[in-house]
């Protein structure tokens, strides 16, 4: 297979961390990769494999009006399919929103099959009223469209004009192993949370949650990975619910799996998710987790039993159910034991196999919707 995958950026990011996976693990498999973004590769986050050849197009500088923005947009089309036709691929594969309208034009006339991929909720997640509009236009022109939850498929019927173009396809789980949970018995106790410091992850909820229960469990203290626009926010909030020496944020760190090994409970506050990268990667490791009822998060965890899910935006809800967890350590070892499923249930192996199926040729376009 002879692979194109675009995408905005290779920074910081649950799309981003997929997309490295799925290309290096068809590259060692002997596919032949090309990842393109529009962005510089000084802004890359995610290790690629040698094999996986890395074009950056560097085309991301901010329009200053509509009249720059479109310019900008037919730029990167037009350097977009130069780099396509150049690599002759037998299938593109998209990543994110924008970047799917813009890969779809792009690929028109070329003769290569565009699928492209939602990597977020749709429904909550706003690019305002003009790519909306041109996403209503365009993706009915693309060979397929994947989405990573049966809950999205009323959407997708709204946006395609043929459900047999429609494929659900998970989020993979890559080998957490390696960071298997260290049992500190009589050490300080962690929660910790992963994600961008961005409002759609609700960690204003999950600090006032914590506060909530701070006091009753003086040997427990909160770590938030990630970085983003709300770092100074969350931080002033921290302070003044009283959490200044409770809660840390460390910012992105490469290898959040370290930092899982050391974790006695993981929680998820978001307001709206994907297919959380994060949720899966705690499980695997073998922590227990809380998280929010939200889409993508109710198709990994079952509640009670390998998990706990909460009401989105509820404090008191949270913070009971952390109290819970974060006083019972048999509830918390009988959640990590059934979370270690993940591994299984949404194998690398698997997903990447799922991808392959409807990425080579011939059978873009041939494929029912997984149901």
């Amino acid at each position: 297979m002879r692979l194109a995958l675009v995408m905005s950026s290779l920074s910081f990011g649950g799309a981003q961390r997929v997309a490295a996976l799925l290309c290096n693990h068809w590259a060692r498999r002997g596919d032949q990769v090309s990842l393109i973004t529009f962005e510089a590769k000084s802004a890359d986050r995610y290790e690629l494999d040698p094999a996986v050849r890395r074009i950056a197009l560097s085309l991301t500088a901010d329009a200053p009006d509509l009249l720059h923005a479109l310019t900008g947009n037919f730029r990167r089309i037009r350097a977009l399919r130069q780099a396509i036709r150049q690599l002759d691929p037998d299938a593109v594969l998209s990543f994110g929103d924008q970047t799917n309208v813009l890969s779809v034009l792009a690929t028109r006339f070329v003769g290569i099959p565009c699928v492209i991929a939602e990597r977020t909720d749709p429904t909550r997640h706003s690019i305002g009223k003009l790519w909306n509009a041109l996403r209503r236009v365009v993706y009915p022109r693309a060979s397929a469209l994947v989405i990573q939850t049966h809950a999205l498929l009323p959407w997708a019927g709204s946006v395609m004009l043929s459900p047999r173009k429609t494929h659900v396809i998970c989020n993979p789980v890559r080998d957490m192993q390696p960071f298997a949970r260290v049992d500190r018995h009589g050490a300080e106790r962690v929660v910790i949370a992963v994600g961008r410091l961005a409002q759609e992850k609700g960690f204003d909820v999950l600090l006032a949650a914590f506060a909530q229960v701070a006091a009753s469990f003086p040997d427990w203290r909160l770590v938030v990975l990630g970085e983003g626009p709300e770092r100074e926010a969350l931080s002033g909030l921290a302070k003044s619910l009283g959490l200044a020496s409770r809660a840390s944020f460390p910012g992105w760190i490469a290898e959040p799996g370290e930092w899982l090994a050391r974790a006695d409970l993981f929680v998820m506050s978001s307001r709206y998710e994907g297919f959380p990268n994060a949720l899966l990667e705690a499980m695997a490791c073998g922590v227990p987790v809380i998280s929010t009822d939200c889409l993508g998060a109710r198709e990994i965890v079952t509640h009670d039993f390998d998990g706990v899910l909460v009401p989105v935006g509820s404090v008191a809800a949270l913070a009971a159910a952390m109290a819970h967890l974060m006083g019972d350590s048999t509830a918390r070892q009988r959640l990590a034991e059934a979370a270690l499923a993940v591994s299984r249930r949404f194998s690398l192996d698997r997903v990447a196999g799922e991808w392959a199926d409807i990425l080579t040729a011939g059978r873009v376009v041939e494929e029912p919707c997984r149901v």
